[in-house]
């Protein structure tokens, strides 16, 4: 065998040579990001977009100078992907990144460590252990609390639910993960709002109690759980004799951007006897800033909280996590291996997969810490609050223009509006004809059977004249109907 394999340099080495390497492919792929034209997006077509991919070469026998490959991506990927620190950007809770947190993805990818055990990642599980504690701690939980990073919200919530489940069934000595749903499952119902993330239904049919074992709680005119409805049908399922396991509040809604009321919704959640979770993914980013953590009151009360770091942490995808008040129900979900989680590991070892769905899983920790330590708390606390002012900016703006109509003030970064006058047909078109030149990614949505757009204000970036010009050019595509 060679002593140079001709895949030497392929290979990620931490030694000075290799450290070159990769620093200079580095550089080449950072190059590749530079914008060649406006907008948030290119105005190529689908089909274009689709041909332009499909000519590139997957596989080919002979490898291609990577200098040349990213090139390419530079050219038909990056060119025509969306640049969500475009100020016109504005659909969806899907955030520009920060560069502590970036460059440290580099390493992360370089040093893969894999959170699943111990052995695997010494350090970097005491950096995830270390970061949920703190976490915990900004939300008020108990001392026994922790938590697991997880891909995203909606793997949180299904995570929280699997655990409520778990719990549910243990209280009628059932190991469900062992033995299955026990009889006592058919009347097991789940709460939450008509506004809450649709991870919820999911979660339900995929542990097994279906869809339909998810009762939506009717919400007031900012979107927010209607307590008084809530004691309705808590009262409602208790004469039918069926039995709430979870109740999931949530903490910034996906369109409206409402904050349930989650001390009223932790009461009732207690003399149920149910599990409460708040998806906090959203407005989890609000125990940030002084101004904006009291709108959270009642967080601490929480059985289990999803935080989404690539929402308003400004995280590169993905980075979430779901913390529990008492790290001990974690056991509820833990299955032993021969080969990973034995249980006779040296004390102190913690293995990570014991709390997670998944198996391997990246660090993503690190660019989490990397970004709080570098930022620090007052830094992003008031680049928090700078977009949520964007929100309130938005909302004034629009509410005093005749053309347009607040569906709900904005209670977080999300700003729901429509044309009156102008059906969803019209909405679509103002949408669409927006993207396709390239001009605005701007959202659209229906609240209880109205159609509407959305401006979704992600970019501390941006400022108050940037929204006098989104909301004019969408005036102007309305009138162009």
């Amino acid at each position: 065998m060679s002593d140079a394999p001709r895949w030497r340099d392929a290979v990620v080495v931490t030694d000075d040579q290799g450290l070159e390497v990769l620093a200079d492919a580095a550089s080449v792929a950072i190059r590749s990001l530079k914008r060649t034209s406006p907008g948030p997006r290119s105005d190529w077509t689908p089909s274009a977009i689709h041909d332009l991919i499909g000519a590139i070469e997957i596989c080919p026998d002979e490898g291609v100078a990577l200098d040349a490959v990213l090139a390419q991506l530079g050219d038909a990927v990056w060119r025509h992907g969306v640049v969500p620190g475009d100020p016109a950007c504005v659909a969806h809770l899907h955030p520009p990144t920060l560069v502590a947190a970036v460059v440290t993805e580099l390493a992360i990818a370089a040093a893969n460590q894999s959170m699943d055990s111990w052995d695997q990642s010494p350090a970097a599980t005491e950096v995830e252990l270390h970061l949920m504690d703190w976490l915990a701690g900004q939300i008020g939980l108990p001392p026994a609390a922790s938590g697991v990073m997880t891909s995203g919200g909606t793997a949180s919530n299904v995570l929280a639910m699997t655990l409520a489940r778990s719990w549910a069934a243990a209280k009628v000595d059932v190991d469900v993960l062992k033995q299955g749903l026990p009889s006592e499952a058919a009347r097991w119902r789940i709460l939450c709002s008509d506004q809450a993330h649709f991870s919820v239904q999911r979660a339900a049919a995929q542990l097994g109690l279906g869809r339909d074992a998810v009762v939506t709680i009717a919400t007031v005119a900012s979107g927010a759980m209607d307590v008084a409805a809530l004691d309705s049908e808590l009262g409602r399922l208790a004469d039918a004799g069926l039995q709430v396991i979870a109740v999931v509040a949530t903490a910034g809604t996906t369109d409206l951007g409402a904050i349930d009321p989650l001390t009223e919704i932790a009461e009732r959640a207690r003399e149920a006897g149910a599990w409460l979770h708040v998806d906090a993914a959203v407005a989890g980013a609000f125990l940030l800033s002084e101004r904006l953590r009291p709108r959270l009151a009642g967080i601490d009360l929480a059985d289990s909280v999803t935080i989404d770091f690539h929402k308003l942490w400004w995280q590169p995808f993905n980075a979430s996590a779901l913390v529990v008040a008492d790290v001990a129900r974690f056991d509820l979900l833990r299955v032993k291996s021969n080969y990973l989680d034995r249980g006779d590991e040296l004390e102190g070892m913690v293995n990570l997969v014991g709390r997670s769905l998944d198996t391997s899983r990246r660090f993503d920790a690190a660019k989490v810490v990397a970004t709080l330590r570098t930022l620090g708390r007052r830094c992003l606390a008031e680049m928090v609050e700078r977009v949520v002012d964007l929100s309130t900016y938005a909302g004034a703006a629009l509410s005093a223009r005749p053309e347009f109509e607040l569906l709900a003030a904005p209670s977080s970064v999300t700003c729901v509006f429509d044309a009156p006058g102008v059906d969803a047909d019209g909405l679509r078109r103002v949408q669409q004809r927006l993207l396709a030149r390239g001009e605005m990614v701007l959202g659209r949505t229906e609240i209880k059977g109205r159609p509407a757009l959305k401006f979704t204000f992600m970019n501390p970036l941006s400022t108050p004249g940037d929204v006098d010009q989104l909301i004019t050019m969408v005036a102007d595509e309305l009138r162009a109907l």
